[in-house]
């Protein structure tokens, strides 16, 4: 089940994942109990820990890399999963876990990594460009986006909005941008699927949609 952030706006995310939960084997039957923003572990341990596992090949890149100590001393790690690994070998037309190591460098984790503390608190709907640990080489941006969803009760259906953090690969100029040539690369947004989990390492951690296009700049 996804961590719940502190802010309110999280919290409405987690009445969705509730619901589709419950639509699941009877997972509803199962109390896990109240579920905190913060874990004591370490940012690499809790990846390594999932219990899903949906982190091993992503934590087999970070060991290759050398950058456990890396990702425990970010401030911000927006994670990807297996899934998306996956997807990145098929695009790489590569097979197995050497031959993508052959195909990539660090940059491929470290154009995640950030200095500074990113969250749904201190980003806004308008995209800002952000400097990772890739640097210039893997340019991004962050921002928010509002999505919505009805709860139907009795006689009525209200309307409810949640928040999410979408991650973007800037490719050339940031879209929008004033001076962004003509015929500029469209950027790609990637939607966070868990946002805010605190480690004990002090970073905030965030986990990419699984069908997140990695590239490996």
């Amino acid at each position: 089940m996804k961590t719940l952030h502190k802010n309110w706006k999280t919290a409405i995310v987690a009445i969705i994942a509730i619901g589709i939960i419950s639509c699941k084997k009877d997972g509803y039957l199962t109390d896990g109990g109240k579920h905190s923003v913060n874990t004591p572990l370490s940012t690499y341990d809790y990846l390594k820990q999932h219990s899903a596992h949906y982190f091993d090949t992503t934590i087999l890149l970070i060991d290759h890399f050398n950058l456990k100590d890396s990702v425990n001393k970010s401030a911000t790690f927006f994670a990807f999963t297996n899934f998306s690994v996956k997807l990145m070998m098929t695009n790489l037309n590569v097979t197995s876990l050497d031959q993508l190591y052959d195909s990539i460098s660090s940059r491929l984790i470290t154009q995640y990594l950030f200095g500074d503390n990113i969250s749904l608190d201190n980003v806004s709907s308008t995209p800002v460009s952000k400097s990772n640990w890739a640097g210039v080489t893997a340019p991004c941006a962050v921002k928010t986006i509002t999505g919505s969803y009805a709860v139907w009760l009795s006689g009525s259906a209200p309307i409810f909005s949640y928040y999410s953090l979408q991650y973007i690969k800037v490719n050339g100029a940031l879209d929008g941008s004033p001076g962004a040539p003509e015929g500029d690369p469209v950027d790609i947004a990637i939607t966070c699927q868990t946002t805010g989990i605190k480690t004990s390492t002090g970073t905030t951690l965030h986990v990419l949609a699984n069908n997140a296009q990695l590239t490996k700049r």
